[in-house]
């Protein structure tokens, strides 16, 4: 007995020398503090961004368009749900794309799908309780501008806050590395299969409708994916630029303490480098992964 205690303490005596247990300064408690409020409040911003979009029958964003359809479709199971359920389908999709470069703690995604999706449930119920059920045109427009906003601003947050992936963006960043194509394009191929993914479940829960889509959304073959996945998918991006430009650097100033460093201007491959000295202390540390660099998908 008192050998094994001995062993346990050259142990923990090894992993101290290695630094696995050092003990955080107060200033670094802070600073990663900020980091998990920020990124659950991104979170909290794209899930009512997904409500206010949602709420108008004219579709939500790519990556959250699948869940959406099936809880058109199969009600008695929350959105929310549905959320949790397909992002960690998302995350098996990593596990067939990377293979043994699947990393174990990708698994922690779950956490973050998890979050989201009862977030979602709960702004659903939220805004649910003002927004009408029936919308004028003109409110459809309005809250599918605001939505594309809100998403983006806490797309940006959540990036920001640099803490565990949402399983779609593993899912872009996988891609990217199995085959070697810019993490946009990835991106790109990502939307169009889950909104095709999407469409086509819809024409399978609703083909008995006598008509393929109306304007209020709410009847037709095609539900849940429409006019505003696009606006989202396309215009997000768009948003984000003039947002990071003027909160990037006294955001990361604010969250970690120190300058953002200096984007490389040797181009794509320079890129390349960098997000492989960032990937290696993750791996070193997977009890706190970090967030890969991905483009925005909320």
């Amino acid at each position: 007995m008192q050998e094994r205690e001995s062993k346990m303490q050259n142990a923990s005596a090894g992993a101290e020398k290695k630094g696995l247990f050092t003990k955080p300064t107060k200033r670094q408690a802070v600073l990663f503090a900020r980091r998990v409020v920020a990124y659950v409040l991104g979170m909290f911003l794209i899930a009512c961004g997904v409500s206010m979009s949602r709420s108008t029958n004219w579709g939500i964003s790519p990556v959250n368009s699948i869940p959406n359809v099936l809880s058109l479709a199969l009600p008695e199971i929350s959105m929310g749900l549905w959320v949790i359920i397909v992002f960690a389908c998302f995350i098996l999709v990593q596990l067939a794309i990377l293979g043994r470069q699947f990393k174990w703690y990708y698994i922690f995604q779950l956490v973050s799908s998890t979050l989201f999706g009862f977030l979602v449930d709960g702004t659903n119920a939220l805004f649910g309780l003002f927004l009408p059920a029936e919308q004028a045109v003109w409110l459809k427009i309005l809250l599918i501008a605001a939505s594309t906003v809100v998403i983006a601003c806490g797309i940006f947050l959540y990036l920001e806050g640099g803490l565990i992936n949402m399983p779609g963006e593993g899912v872009t960043v996988a891609l990217s590395k199995r085959t070697g194509l810019k993490v946009s394009t990835c991106k790109i191929i990502f939307d169009v299969s889950v909104v095709l993914i999407a469409c086509i479940l819809s024409l399978i829960f609703f083909r008995g409708s006598d008509v393929f889509w109306t304007l209020d959304g709410t009847e037709g073959m095609l539900r849940g994916v429409g006019i505003g996945t696009v606006v989202i998918a396309v215009f997000v991006g768009v948003v984000m630029k003039p947002i990071t430009h003027f909160f990037k650097r006294p955001l990361h100033r604010f969250l970690y303490g120190e300058e953002p460093a200096a984007p490389a201007v040797q181009g794509e491959p320079a890129k390349q480098e960098a997000s492989a000295e960032q990937e290696a202390p993750a791996e070193q540390s997977p009890a706190a992964p970090q967030a890969e660099a991905a483009p925005a998908e909320e």
